[in-house]
């Protein structure tokens, strides 16, 4: 009986340590700020891993091109250990053309059953008529303002039907009244400032990423005049929410997660409003962050699982609540309750009601979106900080780098 009890004790030993040794490796280039990151891992990791016992899931922060180095070098070397990345649009088509995502198209009942996906979104996933990628999370833009700015609104304008000439009055108003440069602008190179300039490009009516038509020479202007109100430390702008919190600055235009990140922190102190109508409607330029399995995934079938998971209406919910990213999922709406978590995907829900422009990964070999980033850039620091003002000759040749990472110029 003793030698039973212990072949049993030591059995059930080793089986714990089969079971703890199955590790789901995850990375992701969403989430990186400090506050994202302890979030998923302290509040959505134990869920899935409370669903499956004895997994241990490594969830590890790294960029687009970290990810893809990282998984063709594992390719190249036989021996990949990653089995689940999220990833951003921009580098969708660079990781299928590696051979380093896999095929989902038939396993479409298993990582979303019973659930709506965004169009969208779901249609950016596809190579070739083949699914690698299931949408998780959509970046948009919204307005962050400091109540205290509310005194200075011209007379008149509400804040739901904010027009870009209405807040360059507002941020004259704030700067005769008090010397303040209210305006914070996410200034750090590789950062968001593209896709807010290209959300005002699309709300002249223009396309996105085109910065040479008329349209977008009408939305440049916009930015010229606005620069003057923008605050001086605004290169060193990651992001805008701690300039937010110090109340250096009052108002910004920025991603909706970081927006509802500042918004949340004392709603009393903070509001928030679409993004400002231009001369044709709103705009707003949709990030796609999408889940992909890795080809060679050592827990192929866990990887599956913890996409399904991911994509479940109340656990995108979950980190809606948490960390304003909006949701891919249509049911997730249903489990936000009313208050402060779903006015944040409201009002980022009109932002989208508007003209909409999904981000056109680079389809030239190549082809690198960090080079249409940096034109953006670019074409900032030379009509606003340089003080040029709005130059087509200058922007037709930007243009032309643009064109240069696609096969078809993406705005004909």
């Amino acid at each position: 009986m003793r030698k039973l009890f212990a072949f049993f004790l030591i059995a059930s030993l080793v089986g714990g340590a089969v079971l703890a040794e199955t590790t789901l490796s995850v990375v992701s280039r969403v989430f990186s700020p400090p506050e994202e990151q302890k979030f998923i891992r302290e509040e959505i990791i134990p869920l899935f891993e409370a669903e499956n016992p004895g997994v241990k899931v490594d969830f590890e922060i790294l960029t687009d091109s970290e990810m893809l180095d990282k998984l063709v070098a594992q390719k190249q070397a036989g021996n990949t250990t990653i089995d689940v990345l999220i990833s951003y649009v921009s580098n969708f088509a660079r990781l299928v053309e590696a051979g380093v995502v896999a095929d989902l198209t038939d396993e479409m009942d298993v990582v979303a059953p019973d659930r709506t996906l965004s169009a969208g979104f779901l249609a950016q996933g596809q190579f070739d008529g083949k699914q690698y990628f299931i949408p998780f999370a959509g970046d948009d833009y919204v307005l962050v303002i400091n109540r205290a700015a509310l005194d200075y609104l011209p007379a008149g304008v509400a804040l739901d039907s904010l027009t870009y000439e209405d807040l360059i009055a507002w941020l004259k108003n704030i700067y005769d009244a008090t010397g303040m440069k209210a305006f914070a602008l996410p200034g750090v190179r590789m950062g968001l400032l593209t896709y807010i300039v290209g959300s005002t490009i699309l709300a002249y009516g223009g396309c996105f990423p085109e910065l040479n038509s008329d349209a977008a020479q009408q939305a440049w202007d916009v930015w010229y005049r606005m620069y003057p109100y923008i605050n001086d430390n605004w290169v060193t702008y990651k992001m805008v929410n701690d300039a937010m919190l110090r109340e250096e600055t009052w108002i910004a235009i920025t991603h909706v997660a970081r927006a509802g990140m500042v918004y949340l922190s004392d709603p009393t102190k903070f509001t928030l409003a679409p993004i400002p109508f231009g001369s044709v409607d709103r705009g707003s330029v949709a990030g796609n962050n999408s889940l992909a399995l890795a080809e060679y995934a050592p827990n192929r079938e866990l990887g599956l699982k913890f996409i399904e998971f991911m994509t479940r209406p109340e656990i995108q919910a979950k980190i809606a609540q948490g960390v304003s990213f909006n949701p891919a999922v249509a049911e997730a709406v249903k489990y936000i309750p009313p208050g402060p978590a779903r006015d944040i995907i409201e009002v980022a829900n009109i932002g989208m009601s508007g003209r909409v422009a999904f981000i056109p990964g680079p389809t030239a070999e190549g082809g690198d979106w960090g080079v249409v980033k940096q034109v953006f850039e670019d074409a900032f620091y030379y009509i606003c900080a340089r003080g040029k003002g709005v130059d087509p000759v200058y922007l037709d040749m930007q243009q032309d780098i643009i064109n240069m990472q696609y096969l078809e110029p993406p705005c004909k």
